[in-house]
């Protein structure tokens, strides 16, 4: 079993937080409240809004607390979590006609079974949260009180949510915010995000590496997907060629060159690959692409640090495609990966996507997006690695290797 402990920079949240004027974040959605505690909350996911919550004060001394089902606590094993822990856990158990909380419920022993003793275990901790603090009727009723506290102060994630807490007439949404938490990442995260790259682009590779002219794209995602589930990731897409290509007639030809951009999760965070496929020897204007690309990526590796915007970015890579000689245009985009493809602060605290220029700061991964704008017969060319950004400079979550496979 594990312990929960928020994976959310709390240092982070208390100074984006504090910024604002906002003492709590109230969350109901599956994906922020496994990032406020570690906790996975499956119940939400299959469907059951409002069956979890979590409450995250802006003071980083002050625990975040879980809400959930006494039952489901008990079921799929929550650790018990001391009180100097990062996370509380507030039960609550259905009232089933009763004024208060019903009586915890955990499953029988089955006649003539035999006792299992990690039932126990999870049974013991189940007991052990609620001696401390006695169940609540309901999740509203617990969620209630974990936020009185802030009351006035809070942001709130979804309008579940809020009608939980009763709220009405201007809600202050907690979007925004913690978009601008996630982009700082905590050891715990960075941790995940090391693996999720490491395991995206060897899926990939390993997927490309086993096809050959005559297969289809679709062999291609299959087996992308295969790989991913294997190192115990989620695939999220393949994207490969052009739409043209693949609706033509979808098989890779010999003498086709075209790009491939991979994205899976492992443990909810999120890895990004892009790279150029040759199907046996590529046409002399793909190389060029190709050697373009390459150029852009490595002036931006050498230059990438904190303190540059993502405009600089895009500027280091336009000029090194410039100056080394290339009439090759490359998009040389940047942005942040995490929870989500793209983890990023929107413009103006937007709720809907407006690209911003951010600064880059240490702690954030980066994606560094090189695509070539260029429509050839022969192909297209992509080329996209996954950055953490160090205290003077970056270092790749991926193994970069070539540029291209040639298969």
């Amino acid at each position: 079993m594990n312990t929960l402990a928020p994976l959310m920079n709390r240092s982070e949240a208390e100074r984006v937080l504090g910024a604002c004027g906002v003492s709590a974040l109230v969350l109901s959605d599956p994906v922020n409240i496994y990032h406020a505690t570690g906790f996975w909350p499956q119940m939400v996911t299959m469907g059951q809004s409002g069956a979890a919550f979590a409450v995250v004060p802006a003071a980083i001394g002050e625990p975040v607390v879980l809400i959930t089902s006494q039952f489901i606590h008990y079921l799929h094993d929550v650790d018990d979590v001391p009180r100097e822990d990062p996370v509380r856990i507030l039960l609550y158990t259905a009232p089933d006609g009763l004024e208060g909380a019903a009586p915890p419920i955990f499953l029988g022993e089955a006649l003539g079974g035999r006792p299992d003793p990690m039932d126990a275990v999870s049974r013991t901790s189940t007991l052990s949260v609620l001696s401390r603090r006695p169940a609540y009727p309901t999740a509203a009723t617990a969620l209630k009180a974990a936020a009185d506290p802030f009351a006035g102060n809070i942001a709130v994630d979804t309008l579940n949510a809020a009608a939980a807490l009763g709220l009405d007439g201007q809600l202050r949404p907690a979007e925004p915010l913690l978009r601008q938490i996630r982009m700082i990442k905590s050891p715990a995260e960075i941790a995940l995000m090391r693996r999720a790259a490491s395991n995206n682009a060897d899926a990939a590779k390993e997927a490309i590496l086993s096809m050959r002219a005559g297969k289809t794209y679709e062999d291609l995602r299959l087996a992308f997907f295969e790989g991913t589930g294997r190192r115990g990731g989620i695939p999220l897409f393949m994207s490969t060629d052009s739409m043209a290509m693949r609706r033509r007639d979808g098989i890779l030809h010999e003498g086709r060159s075209f790009q491939i951009d991979a994205v899976s999760s492992y443990a909810g965070y999120h890895g990004d690959f892009g790279r150029t496929v040759f199907v046996g020897e590529p046409d002399p204007i793909i190389i060029r692409m190709v050697e373009a690309a390459t150029c852009a990526n490595e002036a931006i590796s050498r230059a990438l640090r904190p303190g540059l915007r993502y405009s600089d970015v895009r500027h280091i890579g336009h000029e090194a495609v410039k100056q080394a000689g290339y009439d090759v245009a490359t998009a040389c985009g940047t942005h942040s990966v995490g929870l989500y493809h793209t983890d990023e602060a929107f413009q103006a605290g937007s709720l809907n996507f407006a690209k911003d220029d951010h600064v880059i700061r240490k702690d954030m991964v980066v994606s560094v997006d090189c695509p070539v704008l260029h429509l050839d017969a022969s192909g297209n060319v992509h080329l996209e690695d996954l950055w953490l950004i160090t205290e003077d400079g970056c270092e790749p979550l991926n193994e970069r290797g070539e540029a291209f496979f040639q298969i």
